[in-house]
């Protein structure tokens, strides 16, 4: 019998994992066991295509009685032992977010950023400031225990750079003040303040220091926006944060578009009111990003599954030929 003379059953929504034993054990199938089968072929016509069917068929025949014979089963179930209630917490299902590491010794190691291959070679005058910065690499990765080549290859940018001025009883004293964010543009970012008296690329490259020790991970919505709308308030700066869809790009702040940037944000939308100044700005951006929760999160406090948050359900389209 062909499936396409059982082709008369109907196919029901659904899915069922389960196959005939007899015909799976049995290699050179009997009377009875033609008989066997032409059920089992039936009952798998009710819920999956004939296409479909006659691959599932195919699998089991190729199965070895003996490893049949010899299965183990996982200790662990296919889903949770509940349904519907979800105010026991399971040890194995239910879980939060790892969350940053509070301290350098036990950090989390980054995303592998991709490195150019074809990378050309510096001039002379471009390896004594190579090597320098490979030291600054080098002293970094003893600080934070982040990789050597890691640290060299982040992308910084100074964000604010001015002269300050302390009034003291000798008079005023004027310093450089800087700035810096850095990330490696796949979901790590860190700010850095310096100062310094004398020269003002001494001051970024303190807040280049501090701000590498300051990396952590950026929580990311298919690794291209933020996981919902965030409203963060910073001394006098008040900055709305909103998710937006692929390709909408960064409409916000210069400065949240530099902080997002080196996160490897590519879609958002930004507003800032009130105070617009921009070390507050820079400040309040990098504390809402790090609130921000997960889906399982939220889902967790909500009491509701993911797909159910998300309003995303994965299903066989049916054919109707």
């Amino acid at each position: 019998m062909t499936l396409k003379l059982l082709n008369k059953y109907p196919v029901l929504a659904g899915r069922r994992f389960l196959s005939n034993t007899r015909f799976m054990a049995q290699k050179a199938p009997d009377q009875n066991a033609k008989y066997e089968n032409m059920r089992h072929m039936q009952y798998l016509l009710q819920y999956y295509q004939p296409k479909v069917v006659e691959s599932i068929l195919q699998a089991e025949s190729a199965i070895e009685p003996k490893h049949f014979r010899e299965r183990k089963f996982s200790k662990i179930g296919f889903a949770p032992h509940y349904i519907d209630d979800f105010t026991n917490l399971d040890p194995y299902y239910d879980h939060l977010a790892k969350k940053p590491a509070s301290s350098f010794l036990n950090f989390e190691q980054p995303n592998e950023s991709d490195a150019p291959e074809d990378q050309k070679k510096a001039d002379d005058a471009q390896e004594l400031n190579l090597t320098e910065s490979q030291e600054l690499a080098k002293q970094l990765s003893l600080a934070t225990g982040f990789d050597q080549e890691y640290i060299t290859r982040l992308s910084a940018k100074t964000l604010v750079l001015k002269t300050v001025r302390n009034q003291t009883s000798k008079g005023k004293i004027s310093s450089f003040y800087a700035l810096v964010c850095v990330g490696d543009r796949n979901g790590m970012l860190g700010i850095g303040e310096g100062k310094d008296l004398i020269e003002p690329g001494t001051a970024v490259l303190k807040a280049h220091w501090q701000a590498v020790k300051n990396l952590t991970r950026v929580p990311r919505y298919e690794d291209r926006t933020i996981f919902g709308n965030i409203e963060h308030k910073y001394g006098a700066s008040v900055v709305h944060l909103r998710s937006t869809p692929p390709g909408s790009g960064l409409r916000c702040n210069h400065m949240i578009f530099e902080l997002a940037q080196c996160a490897g944000l590519k879609d958002l939308s930004a507003k800032v009111y009130r105070s617009r100044n921009k070390m507050n700005v820079v400040k309040c951006t990098m504390e809402a990003l790090m609130k921000q929760k997960s889906i399982d999160e939220v889902a967790l406090e909500r009491g509701k599954k993911v797909v159910d948050l998300r309003k995303v359900y994965y299903s066989v389209e049916k054919n109707d030929e």
